[in-house]
């Protein structure tokens, strides 16, 4: 479950007289009312900024309760909210159910690498579904989806990521039998590799790689032959002779198929 989470720091600066208040939940579709309370002695009103999922959020800070409507963010995404705030008050959600998510179900532990997109979750039900999506070109793109295997103490689920070189984003989506959904939060992945190496440079049977990759072979009229993505290739159905084959759409090098 995922759940309303409170959180005091310490001032940020003794002349400032600042704290700072975080709130976390899940975003539902609904307006969101923050208390912001008046010190009639200094004549001001608590709530100095607002940022929703690290973005400023404008507001009037002349009002006793602020409305967030969480503009740009998905249904049912994770929301972190971060008040900058006097030290000497406390601002309050007045609607706490508005981000708090009633669900048994939670993404427990989600890890990316260069060649994994893992991840467990628990209070998983039989009909729902998990849905990979990448961050591209300004949008996010299903890119597979998967049945859920409907363990509710927990499970492991597995995904092989085509990554590009440089920046890579992805989450996952969980739909529920009842069609609604939750968002995982967002996993950043900066992938810049070591060129493939492969062996051995003459077979009749398996070529092995030095990591997982995509690649494409192609025979000496240039026709592609054979194309996957893994960490070997059984290549003892191609014909006798010198071939070439790409990585990742570089890194080219040649073997013999004796």
């Amino acid at each position: 479950m995922l759940l309303l989470i409170i959180l005091r720091l310490l001032p940020l600066d003794e002349q400032t007289l600042a704290g700072e208040t975080y709130f976390t939940g899940v975003y539902q579709g609904k307006v969101l009312f923050i208390q912001n309370p008046y010190d009639p002695t200094a004549s001001q009103f608590c709530i100095k900024e607002l940022y929703i999922n690290g973005r400023k959020k404008s507001f009037n800070p002349r009002v006793s309760a602020i409305s967030v409507d969480f503009d740009k963010v998905d249904l049912y995404a994770p929301v972190t909210i971060k008040i900058i705030h006097k030290d000497s008050c406390d601002p309050i959600i007045l609607n706490p159910d508005a981000i708090f998510f009633h669900s048994t179900f939670n993404f427990k532990e989600i890890i990316l690498t260069d060649s994994s997109l893992s991840w467990k979750a628990v209070g998983d039900k039989p009909g729902a579904q998990y849905v990979v999506e990448r961050y591209e070109g300004g949008i996010w793109d299903e890119v597979m989806t998967l049945e859920a295997k409907g363990v509710y103490a927990g499970t492991d689920y597995e995904y092989t990521p085509n990554l590009e070189e440089g920046a890579n984003k992805y989450r996952i989506k969980y739909i529920f039998p009842d069609s609604k959904y939750l968002y995982s939060r967002e996993l950043d992945y900066h992938f810049y590799p070591e060129p493939v190496t492969f062996y051995p440079k003459s077979t009749n049977h398996m070529l092995k790689f030095s990591r997982n990759t995509s690649f494409k072979i192609y025979d000496p009229e240039d026709k592609m032959v054979l194309e996957g993505v893994g960490t070997q290739v059984d290549v003892r159905r191609l014909w006798k002779g010198e071939y070439i084959i790409y990585f990742d759409g570089k890194d080219p090098g040649s073997f013999i198929k004796e």
